[in-house]
C-alpha cells in the first residue's frame, strides 16, 4: 500500500507540494472564434508547443483537483476537446485537440475584481473571420439604407454589473439589443446589426472595427448602470469626452466600463488604446456635436419608459466611444442595483419599450436616405444600382451619378473633386449644409444634363441662367488656361465645357481658341 502511495505520488504531485492549483476550466463560443479559459489559484508559468491538429500548454508547478476530470469533450468551432495530464515532477500538460486551419493566442491575465488568474487561449477561425469582415464590406458598398450598429456591453468573462437577484448586465443589454435591432429592421431604410449576438466578449477594438467596416451611420453602446447605493435610479446617456468628464458619477462609470476588456480577457497588444491624438482632434468636434444631438432626441423618448438619472447627456472618456467619423452614444438603461429598477430589466415588456425608445429616436435623428439609381464605380469593378420607376423621374436619376464617401471627406472637397459646387450637392441629395456626412454614404453627383436642367429652372425662376444660355457668352483661352481653372472661375463644371464644345479628354486648349461658356454674352 505504502509503494502505491508512493508511485501514485510519483506521477501526480499532491496539493500539498503544488504551489498553484487548477480552480475550473471554461469555455465561451464566439462565430469566428473560441476560447477556452483555465482559472488557477497563483499566478502560473507556462510553456506553449503548438503541432498539427494540437496545442501543448505546459504548466508549472500545478495541480489539478480531483473534481476536475481529465478529459473534456467540447466539439465546439475549432477545438474538439481538452486533455489533462500530470507532467512530472510537478507540473500539468494541457493538451488541446483542434482541426488544421486555425490560429492560436495563449496568454496570462492578472487577478482582477472577482476573476482569479487565468490562462486564455483563443482559438481562431481565420476563413470565417475573413468571410464575416468581407460581408460587412459588401454591405458597406451596396448600401442604400441607414445603417446602425448595436453593442451589447460586455459578455463572456466580462458579466457587467450584477444585481441582487443575480441578473447579468450581459444578458439584458443583449436581450435588449436584439430588440432594437428588431425594431429598426422593420422599418423602411433602416439596416442594423450587433457587435456580439451571444454570450461571448468582444474587445473594444473590435467593436469600433465592426462599426467602421459595415460605415455605420449611427452606434449605440446599450449598458446597464449600478451602484453602492441601492436607491440610485434613472436611465441616462453618455458620449464622449476628450477632455475631463461632466460630473464625478461620469468619471467612475467611465473607468468602471474601460476596466471591461481587462475584465474579459483581451491581450495586452489588442487592449491599447492607440487612437491618434490628432487625428481625433480633426475630426472628433463636429462627430461629438452630432451625438449630443443624438443624445437630446435619446433622452426625450427614453424618459416615457423610464425617470432619468440625468436631464442632460453626459460626457465621459468612454473607450468604446471613440469612433472619430461616426456618431456614438452610450445608454445606461436602467439601474441592475436597484431592486425596482432590476425587476424592470428582468421584463420582457420593459425591455421592449427601451428598444422602441431608442428606436424612436434613430428614426427622427436619421431621416432614411433618399431613393436613388446610381452608377457606382470604385477600383475595378462597376455596379448600377437601379430605382423602380417609370418615365421622367427614371431618366433624370440615370443622368446622374455618385460618389461614396470617404473618411476625411468634406462637402467642399467633393465639390472641388467633381468641379461641382456645394449648393448643387446640397440640393442633389436634400441635405442641409451642417448635416452629418457618414462615411460611405452614397452622394448624387450632377452630370452635363443634369446641371444643365437646374439651370433652365433657374432661368424660368428669374435667376442667372446656367447651361441653357451656354452659347451667348464666349471665352478667349489664355496662355496657362486649363479646362478645370476656367470651370472654377466661371461656376460651371469641365463635363459642362466639355460638351457645349464639343471636346475629347485628350484634346489640347489652344490659345486664343473660342469657348461656349453657359450665360449671357461677353462679346
Amino acid at each position: 500500500m505504502v509503494l502505491l502511495l508512493w508511485i501514485f505520488g510519483s506521477l501526480w504531485s499532491t496539493s500539498a507540494l503544488a504551489l498553484n492549483q487548477i480552480l475550473n476550466i471554461r469555455h465561451w463560443v464566439a462565430p469566428d472564434h473560441t476560447r477556452v479559459v483555465i482559472d488557477t489559484s497563483e499566478d502560473c508559468t507556462f510553456t506553449v508547443e503548438k503541432a498539427e491538429r494540437k496545442v501543448v500548454i505546459d504548466l508549472n508547478d500545478t495541480d489539478v483537483p480531483s473534481h476536475i476530470p481529465s478529459m473534456i469533450l467540447l466539439n465546439k468551432p475549432g477545438v474538439e476537446g481538452v486533455a489533462l495530464s500530470p507532467r512530472p515532477p510537478s507540473g500539468v500538460r494541457v493538451l488541446l485537440s483542434v482541426p488544421g486551419q486555425v490560429q492560436t493566442t495563449v496568454f496570462n491575465l492578472k487577478k482582477i475584481q472577482d476573476k482569479p488568474f487565468r490562462i486564455v487561449i483563443d482559438i481562431v477561425l481565420p476563413e470565417v473571420a475573413k468571410k464575416e469582415s468581407e460581408a460587412r464590406e459588401r454591405i458597406k458598398i451596396t448600401r442604400k439604407d441607414r445603417i446602425i450598429v448595436i453593442d451589447p456591453g460586455h459578455g463572456g468573462d466580462a458579466p457587467g454589473a450584477v444585481g441582487r437577484r443575480k441578473t447579468l448586465e450581459k444578458d439584458v443589454v443583449l436581450s435588449i439589443s436584439r430588440k432594437l435591432r428588431d425594431v429598426l429592421n422593420r422599418k423602411e431604410g433602416y439596416r442594423a446589426f450587433l457587435t456580439r449576438d451571444g454570450d461571448y466578449y468582444v474587445s473594444f477594438n473590435k467593436r469600433l472595427m465592426i462599426a467602421r467596416e459595415y460605415g455605420a451611420d449611427l452606434f449605440v453602446s446599450i449598458h446597464a448602470d449600478a451602484a453602492k447605493n441601492r436607491k440610485a435610479e434613472g436611465s441616462s446617456v453618455y458620449i464622449l469626452s476628450t477632455g475631463a468628464a461632466s460630473s464625478e458619477a461620469a468619471k467612475i462609470l467611465a473607468q468602471n466600463e474601460n476596466l471591461a476588456d481587462i475584465v474579459g480577457g483581451v491581450h495586452n497588444g489588442e487592449s491599447s488604446d492607440d487612437s491618434d491624438p490628432i487625428i481625433l482632434d480633426m475630426f472628433q468636434t463636429h462627430t461629438i456635436n452630432q451625438s449630443r444631438t443624438f443624445g437630446a432626441k435619446l433622452l426625450k423618448h427614453l424618459e416615457g419608459a423610464n425617470p432619468l438619472k440625468f436631464a442632460s447627456v453626459q460626457e465621459a472618456p468612454f473607450r468604446v466611444l471613440k469612433l472619430p467619423e461616426i456618431p456614438s452614444i452610450l445608454i445606461e438603461t436602467a439601474y441592475i442595483s436597484n431592486p425596482k429598477e432590476e425587476k424592470l430589466l428582468r421584463s420582457d415588456r420593459f425591455r421592449g419599450q427601451i428598444a422602441e425608445a431608442v428606436g424612436r429616436s434613430v428614426v427622427e435623428f436619421l431621416p432614411p436616405l433618399p431613393p436613388v439609381a446610381v452608377l457606382v464605380s470604385e477600383g475595378k469593378g462597376k455596379s448600377l444600382e437601379k430605382r423602380a420607376g417609370e418615365g421622367e423621374e427614371r431618366r433624370k436619376e440615370e443622368e446622374e451619378s455618385a460618389y461614396r464617401v470617404k473618411k476625411g471627406d468634406t462637402l467642399g472637397k467633393i465639390a472641388r473633386s467633381h468641379n461641382t459646387s456645394i449648393a448643387v450637392l446640397l440640393k442633389l441629395n436634400a441635405m442641409k449644409l451642417h448635416d452629418f456626412l457618414p462615411v460611405g454614404r452614397l452622394l448624387k453627383l450632377p452630370s452635363a444634363k443634369a446641371e444643365r436642367r437646374m439651370a433652365e429652372k433657374q432661368t424660368a425662376a428669374g435667376k442667372p441662367s446656367g447651361p441653357k444660355n451656354a452659347a451667348t457668352r464666349v471665352y478667349l483661352i489664355k496662355r496657362g488656361d486649363t479646362l478645370s481653372g476656367i470651370a472654377r472661375r466661371h461656376g460651371t463644371t469641365i463635363r459642362v465645357l466639355m460638351e457645349l464644345n464639343h471636346l475629347k479628354g485628350s484634346e489640347p486648349l489652344h490659345v486664343d481658341r473660342k469657348l461656349i461658356l453657359p450665360g449671357k454674352s461677353s462679346l
